[in-house]
């Protein structure tokens, strides 16, 4: 399995290069493997194996190119083969809602946190003080006195129980038992997922079907109303994955400043400006009528898709006057319409 997984990295058809896909995987934070990993779909992989190491990377590289699933392209870019495609469809469903770039630095304290929250209200809402909390650190202590402060007893296990049941609804029955049958509480001692996992599973597997699942669950706690218990709750956790600086630059993006104008506003160098404005407009909505100009919209509304083949080199060489930031805005810009216009 684990060889086999390294193809979800290819399976978007297009050639990629080796080793940006293992910086990836690796945790990488540079603008150049964040668009890398948008371009090709891959951003969800981020940091995903950050232990992995370059020779046991193309290990498993070597074997797929021997098993005929990859076939490498100038010795340092690899594509999927049909034979490769077959394989991977059939283990894709593995990480269908992973999002290791949205979650995956805080979504095991996250996970832990939701437990030890339901085991406490759990508690409250029967009036009983005698039991062992999950959780001894000061860090989740301080997280749930905070929520019980937040409300009256009574208005704080309606809304816990009422959201639960609402992420519940939104699961399959088998997906919510899941979860259901790990929390602890009243007279009920939750299992581990390691005890709800099928056994045949490998640990790689295993390893991505709770990663999936937990992935699945928090996206449907952010979709929630902004008001909500558990919103409000995981919110500065999710907060904690993302880039702090460029954070503070998006701040600044209601200003309608111009490069200058936000680099100075915030001393730092117009490329750490424009890093961050990239990465920015990966993950959220963005103002990309702000930073592009017309001149530029136009020149590159003539290329030919698909836009994951735009080579910016090749174009600098017939468009002189091309910007580098702009280029990739307008690719970034019009690969997110297309995938909207697909869901």
């Amino acid at each position: 399995m684990e060889p086999y997984f390294i193809l979800a990295l290819f399976g978007h058809g297009y050639k990629a290069r080796t080793s940006t896909l293992y910086h990836l995987l690796k945790g990488k934070r540079t603008t150049s493997v964040l668009l890398y990993g948008f371009l090709y779909d891959n951003l969800r992989f981020f940091q995903l194996t950050p232990e992995l190491t370059e020779r046991q990377f193309n290990k498993m590289l070597n074997q797929l190119f021997e098993q005929k699933l990859l076939q490498l392209d100038g010795g340092s870019e690899a594509q999927i083969t049909d034979q490769g495609l077959q394989v991977f469809r059939q283990i894709s469903y593995f990480y269908e809602h992973l999002d290791n770039y949205r979650f995956g630095k805080t979504d095991v304290a996250i996970w832990r946190l939701l437990q030890f929250t339901v085991q406490v209200v759990s508690h409250l809402s029967y009036t009983d003080k005698n039991y062992i909390p999950l959780e001894q650190s000061p860090l989740y202590q301080q997280q749930v006195k905070s929520l019980l402060r937040s409300l009256p007893k009574a208005q704080l296990i309606k809304a816990s129980k009422q959201e639960w049941q609402q992420i519940f609804s939104f699961l399959p029955k088998e997906q919510a038992n899941f979860f259901a049958r790990q929390f602890s509480g009243y007279h009920t001692i939750g299992k581990t997922s390691a005890q709800l996992l099928e056994p045949e599973l490998n640990k790689l597997e295993r390893f991505l079907t709770v990663k999936d699942a937990l992935h699945q669950l928090l996206a449907l706690i952010l979709s929630l109303e902004e008001n909500s218990l558990l919103r409000k709750l995981i919110l500065p956790y999710i907060k904690q994955n993302e880039n702090q600086s460029m954070n503070e630059t998006s701040q600044y993006l209601k200003y309608n400043l111009s490069l200058d104008e936000l680099a100075k506003q915030r001393n730092l160098k117009k490329s750490t400006v424009q890093d961050h404005l990239l990465e920015l407009a990966l993950a959220s909505d963005f103002p990309f009528e702000q930073y592009l100009s017309e001149e530029s919209e136009i020149s590159l509304n003539k290329l030919v898709t698909p836009y994951q083949n735009w080579i910016y080199q090749e174009e600098k060489q017939k468009q002189p006057q091309l910007d580098y930031f702009e280029f990739r805005l307008y690719q970034i810009k019009k690969l997110k319409e297309e995938r909207e216009a697909d869901k």
